[in-house]
C-alpha cells in the first residue's frame, strides 16, 4: 500500500495539531492526487479521528469523472490502483496514536483480512498517507451514529439484538474477533432504509480463535453490549416510578423541555 503525504493548514496559517482536530483546511497528498478537505474530529475523546469533506476542485473533477469513465472497462483493477480517484465526498482521516505503530500496523491486516466486508460491516480502508508526519489511514464515513450516545440508542433491545451479533458474526467468518467491545465502537447506521450496525476500532482485533471460540465470543460480546445499552445505563424517569435506558430517558427530557417552551 502507497504512503502518500499532506499538511494541515489552518485560516491563520499556522495551525497545531490541536487546531487540526477542531476545523481546519486540510491538503491531504494520496497517490496522485492532492486533495483539499476541511472537517473536525470526530467526538473529544478521539482527536486522533477526523471526518473530513472533501472540496473538489475543477481539473480535480474532470480528472475523477475521466477514472470513473474507464473504470467502466476496467472493473475494479484501476480502483485499486488508484484509490485516490475514487473517493467518497466525505471521508475518514484515523491518524496513528502516540507510540501505537504495533495496533496501527494490526489495524490494516484486519482491514485487509476483512476486504469483502469493507463498506458493508466495517469502514472501507482507501490507503494509508503520512499526514504532519503521523501514519494515518483514510477510510470511508460511514455515518450513524454510535450506541454511546442517544441518537445512536433509539432500538429496543429485541431489535438491536439480532443486529448487533450479525455484525460481530460477520467478522467471525472472516477469523477476526472484534477484541475493544465498546459502545462507541458499534454504529447505528441506515441501509436503504433498514437498521444495521457497523463496526470500527480494529486496534485491537483478534486472529488466534478457533471457530467456536469465535461464535461463543459474538453470543458474549452481544450480551455485554446490550448489558451495557439496557442496564449499566438505566436510569429512573422522575414521577415514573420506573426505570429506563439512556435513550428514552433523552427523549423525555427533550419532550419535557419542548413542553415548558409551549407553556
Amino acid at each position: 500500500m502507497r504512503y502518500s503525504y499532506g499538511s494541515p493548514t489552518s485560516k491563520s496559517g499556522n495551525c497545531t495539531d490541536g487546531e487540526v482536530a477542531l476545523h481546519a483546511a486540510m491538503h491531504l497528498r494520496f497517490g496522485t492526487r492532492t486533495i483539499q478537505t476541511s472537517g473536525a474530529a470526530s467526538d473529544h475523546a478521539h482527536l486522533n479521528v477526523l471526518r473530513l469533506r472533501i472540496h473538489k476542485r475543477c481539473i480535480g473533477g474532470i480528472i475523477e469523472s475521466f477514472f470513473r469513465i474507464i473504470s467502466k472497462a476496467t472493473g475494479s483493477w484501476l480502483q485499486s490502483k488508484f484509490p485516490e480517484w475514487f473517493l467518497p465526498d466525505k471521508i475518514v482521516l484515523k491518524r496513528q496514536k502516540e507510540n501505537w505503530e504495533e495496533e496501527f500496523d494490526h489495524e490494516v491486516i484486519a482491514y485487509n483480512r476483512l476486504r469483502p466486508i469493507q463498506g458493508l460491516t466495517i469502514p472501507k480502508l482507501y490507503g494509508k498517507i503520512q499526514y504532519a508526519n503521523t501514519r494515518a489511514l483514510i477510510l470511508s464515513d460511514i455515518g450513524g451514529s454510535g450506541l454511546s450516545i442517544p441518537d445512536g440508542a433509539v432500538l429496543d433491545e429485541q431489535d438491536i439484538e439480532p443486529l448487533l451479533h450479525q455484525a460481530l458474526s460477520s467478522l467471525n467468518e472472516y477469523g477476526v474477533c472484534h477484541d475493544d467491545t465498546r459502545l462507541d465502537n458499534f454504529h447505528l447506521v441506515a441501509d436503504e432504509g433498514k437498521d444495521k450496525i457497523m463496526i470500527v476500532d480494529l486496534e485491537s482485533a483478534d486472529f488466534d480463535q478457533t471457530e467456536e471460540e469465535l461464535a461463543y465470543m459474538a453470543k458474549n460480546k452481544t450480551k455485554s453490549l446490550l448489558h451495557g445499552l439496557f442496564e449499566d445505563e438505566k436510569m429512573s424517569i422522575p414521577g415514573r416510578g420506573k426505570s429506563t435506558s439512556r435513550s428514552a430517558q433523552y427523549i423525555y427530557d427533550n419532550s419535557f423541555k419542548l413542553v415548558q417552551n409551549l407553556d
